[in-house]
């Protein structure tokens, strides 16, 4: 990753080089301390200074050699450098993904409230507040993040989706041969041109798509019998079906599935467009499993602070939101190595444990010795995973 961000610095100069500083800005992001503000004392941090591949008493870099180097990559080496989050899935991930047999990818976009005179940032008026709209897609099955854009408030759910999805997808089938590929997104993702790509590359997609009054009137009579059904019963009612629908700017029919609810609070109907066979309730099935992606979201927003995007030029931030995707996946792999069930744990639990421990570096003329305190609860716990991880 260092290697495709150019250095403007004097190098006679340079003190810090890239790769110092990006293992030093990830492994703060990873610890909880996502500010550049934080280096200002973590730079004497000697825990940090090992990981970081520092001489042991040697000061990192400070706020402003940070803040000066976030604001160097130009938007083409940021387009490079989101590439790096696929390179990594495939070269990392490629055994679990033969083994599993398929590659499914959720598409989300979430809110980035911003504050100040921050370029790019507008009103959005579906959440009501000035923010940036970030773009996120990751690998359901690994918990990978695959791509993560940032885009200006006031772009709309699907905004650069088809463009993102297309520097995506053809390296993972060049590296996956024969493994189907499969997409999945909510109703802010119904965009005609989606559905083309997808069955152009082959992908096999299921969409959410909102209502209107030739999709209700197609689910008016199963509606009806719900209503009947709740009326004799009182228990509440539920039923899938499909039909082919073809709108005026699609190019052939496509496969419309629908959930008939009818409970003491009325009726519900939720629609999907997907290209996938099997019954209705099998394509819901399916589509509802997305909500894990909300937890991804969840812990990447607050448990490694992606939200915090506060420079002021739009390409600085673009690159701190890709400095957290990198600290998310470089803990996200580093779970997938660790015995169940703690492939699940989310950071929070990963930093109280595991990672911020008190201990006392002890520097000899052979080596560096970390002493930890005898009475500490999780020992056992460490030395486990510790084995596991160099195992595998």
């Amino acid at each position: 990753m260092a290697a495709g961000l150019s250095d403007p610095r004097h190098h006679d100069r340079v003190r810090h080089d890239t790769l110092a500083l990006l293992r030093q800005r990830i492994y703060q992001i990873v610890a909880g301390y996502e500010d550049a503000n934080d280096a200002d004392r973590l730079r004497h941090d000697p825990m940090l200074q090992i990981v970081a591949d520092q001489k042991l008493g040697d000061a990192l870099g400070s706020q402003p050699t940070l803040s000066r180097w976030e604001n160097a990559p130009s938007a083409r080496e940021l387009v490079h450098f989101n590439d790096l989050l696929c390179e990594q899935f495939i070269r990392l991930c490629a055994d679990q993904v033969r083994q599993r047999g398929e590659i499914l990818l959720d598409l989300d976009s979430t809110d980035d409230p911003t504050h100040g005179q921050q370029q790019l940032s507008f009103f959005n008026g579906a959440y009501g507040q000035h923010m940036y709209h970030p773009m996120l897609i990751f690998e359901r099955h690994t918990g990978s993040l695959l791509a993560a854009r940032l885009r200006p408030g006031n772009a709309s759910s699907h905004a650069r989706i088809v463009p993102m999805l297309l520097r995506l997808l053809p390296r993972l089938q060049s590296a996956f041969p024969g493994v189907p590929i499969k997409l999945r997104g909510d109703a802010g993702f119904a965009l005609p041109l989606l559905y083309q790509f997808c069955e152009f590359f082959a992908i096999q997609y299921t969409l959410g798509i909102p209502a209107n009054c030739v999709f209700k009137r197609r689910a008016e009579p199963r509606q009806k019998w719900l209503k009947r059904r709740y009326r004799r019963t009182q228990l509440p009612q539920r039923s899938f079906s499909s039909f082919r629908h073809r709108a005026r700017s699609w190019p052939r029919h496509r496969r419309i599935c629908y959930k008939a609810e009818h409970t003491a609070t009325g009726t519900n109907l939720r629609f999907v467009v997907t290209n996938c066979a099997g019954r209705a309730a099998q394509v819901f099935a399916f589509y509802n499993d997305r909500g894990e992606c909300e937890n991804r979201i969840e812990e990447f927003k607050n448990g490694f602070r992606a939200d915090r995007l506060s420079c002021h030029r739009f390409l600085a931030n673009a690159f701190r939101l890709l400095l957290h995707a990198a600290a998310y996946n470089l803990v996200n792999l580093f779970r997938l190595q660790l015995p169940q069930p703690w492939r699940s744990a989310q950071i929070e639990t990963l930093r109280a444990r595991l990672f911020k421990l008190g201990a006392r570096v002890r520097q000899t003329a052979r080596c560096i010795r970390f002493h930890l305190a005898t009475g500490w609860p999780f020992q056992n716990l460490f030395r486990d995973i510790a084995l596991a991880v160099n195992s595998s």
